[in-house]
Order: structure tokens, then sequence, then C-alpha cells
């Protein structure tokens, strides 16, 4: 049976110079799924990415071998992020590692998230670096997933982890009869190593929909990540409120 994947694996670094590194922002976005013989996946992906920020988009399309031809079955499209926010002067933030693995080869093109999902799930993770009580950079990572089932097909949504450091969503696509012809899932892994003196503040999530919730979205990339921006921005107003700063 095809195993059609998308993984992407991302280190960026915050430092003050190249031996004074504050901590290691380490993110994976892993898309993995299992289709019949007669199922094709078409990977499409498209990298925005700067020298110290993660932005990549994927989708994946699944088609199926019939009578009449190729019938489309559905679509995820994929928006991973991750940026480190300087919260002090001299500091930076370098992408030092980036690596991608296709299944199969995907080919480079402009990647709109689906406007009108079946099925939705996002999460933005943060976590600041210190030195003592003084704010350093302010890690960040996103993931914005969504589905859709072409008509005949359905398909599910199911988070199977909501842990801090792994977000882990599940999606099938049946047939009219009920038969699965694509199943898979997508994980974000999230976890930062902080650097000689260093040290880590606490792990703030933020999933939409949360857990136990549902709700459909149909918001365009750049005010999805200006989104994703501002929710850090509010964690970290409320962070220098607790701390009476």
């Amino acid at each position: 049976m095809p195993t059609p994947k998308n993984k992407r694996i991302v280190v960026l670094q915050s430092s003050y110079s190249a031996t004074n590194v504050i901590a290691n922002l380490n993110l994976t976005m892993n898309a993995n799924f299992t289709t019949p013989g007669n199922v094709t996946t078409v990977n499409l992906l498209e990298d925005s990415s700067g020298t110290g920020t993660e932005a990549t988009e994927y989708q994946m399309s699944f088609s199926i071998a019939g009578a009449a031809g190729s019938v489309a079955i559905g679509a995820i499209t994929l928006s991973f992020t991750g940026e480190g926010a300087e919260l002090a002067s001299g500091v930076s933030v370098a992408k030092t590692s980036a690596s991608t693995t296709t299944v199969p080869r995907g080919s480079s093109g402009r990647v709109t998230p689906i406007p009108t999902p079946d099925a939705y799930q996002e999460r933005v993770w943060s976590q600041t670096a210190l030195n003592g009580a003084d704010e350093l950079v302010d890690q960040v990572a996103g993931i914005d997933m969504r589905v859709k089932a072409e008509s005949g097909y359905t398909v599910t949504q199911t988070v199977t982890s909501w842990d801090e450091d792994e977000l882990v969503v599940a999606y099938e696509w049946k047939n009219a009869t009920g038969s699965s012809v694509a199943s898979g899932t997508v994980r974000l892994e999230a976890a930062s190593t902080a650097q000689g003196s260093y040290t880590l503040g606490s792990v703030v999530v933020v999933d939409d929909p949360p857990q136990g919730a549902s709700r459909l979205a149909g918001e365009t990339r750049s005010a999805l990540r200006e989104r994703i921006r501002g929710v850090t921005r509010e964690i970290r107003r409320l962070r220098r409120e607790a701390r009476g700063g």
C-alpha cells in the first residue's frame, strides 16, 4: 500500500553570537498517510521561509482510479510556521538546520489553505528564553491543518494527542459505502533547549478549536500568520502583567 508523506524538521537558534547561544528550538511537522494501491497522491510545496524563520505550506491531494478515469477524493493543506521574536537588544535568530522529506516527490508551487474546510485544527506553541528574569527571545511555532472531501466522500478529523510538546491529529477519508480510501496522522512536535546559564519559561499552547470544541475556518494564510503573532503578543503581555511589569 502506498504511504504518502510530508515531513519537515527545523532548528531555529537564538544567540548573541556564534559562541554565545541562548536556545535551540526544534520543530517537526510530520504528515503520514496510508492509501490503497489504486489511490494516487500529489504533493505540492511552497517555501516562504527567511533565514531565521520557518514558513512552509503543503498540499496533499488524493484521487482514485476508476472506470471513467481519475476521481478526486479530497485534500489536506498544512501551514507550518516558526520564529523567534527578539525581546532584548543584540539577540538574533537563525535557521541552523532544515530538511524536507516527501513521498511521492513534491513539486513547488503556490499552496492556498482550503478556504471552506470540512474540518480544521490549529496550534500555536510558545516558550520564552530568559537570562534570570529578563526575557531574551520568544520562541514560537504554529501549524494550521485543513481538510476537504469531494462529492461522494467524507472525511473525519480526530485529535489523538493534546500534549504540549506534541499535537497529533488523525484523518480518514471514506467512500459512500464506508470503506476507507485514505487515512493517517499529522504531528507537530516542538521542544526548546536552553544553552549555558540561560533558562526557559513555561510552555504556552493555544489550540483552535480547543479540546472538546469544533470550528470551521475560512482564513487566508496571511491572516493566519498575523493571528499567530497576535496570540503570542497577548501571551507576552499576560506574562508581564503576572510579574507586575
